[in-house]
């Protein structure tokens, strides 16, 4: 019965999950989220006679031991047939520390794609700075 309760210790103590490293990384992909996003084309030509694209969003960042800045993040255009037809990369001038949330708003993105019908919103890369945390 001895060996019986060891191995049923073993067992268990074995299937215990390792202390997951990944967070311990920077990662803005994963720890940038993005959401309530609004594309628009603006009222205002500029050139005149072509609007430009307008965007919205708001990020979150869920790392509770990273803060972000120089944000890149990609804007991708489709069609009405969600092909992509366009798209281009903007740094955000704006930090975001651990745990915080950045609304972002009034991104000017150059003149619309008369056949753009939807935007999307992506995370490229940002520089990390490993958060102080209070003692």
């Amino acid at each position: 019965m001895k060996p019986l309760h060891c191995l049923l210790l073993l067992t268990a103590f074995a299937c215990q999950s390792k202390k997951n490293t990944d967070h311990d990384q920077a990662d803005a992909y994963r720890d940038l989220l993005i959401d309530r996003v609004i594309w628009k084309k603006s009222d205002v030509a500029n050139p005149p006679g072509s609007p430009t694209n307008v965007h919205g969003f708001t990020m979150t960042n869920t790392s509770e031991l990273y803060s972000y800045h120089q944000i890149e993040v990609r804007f991708d255009y489709f069609d009405s047939t969600y092909h992509k037809i366009g798209s281009s990369n903007r740094i955000l001038p704006q930090a975001i520390g651990p745990r915080a949330a950045l609304p972002v708003r009034d991104i000017q993105d150059g003149p619309v794609m008369p056949a753009a019908r939807s935007a999307t919103v992506t995370v490229v890369k940002a520089e990390s700075d490993r958060a102080v945390l209070p003692e």
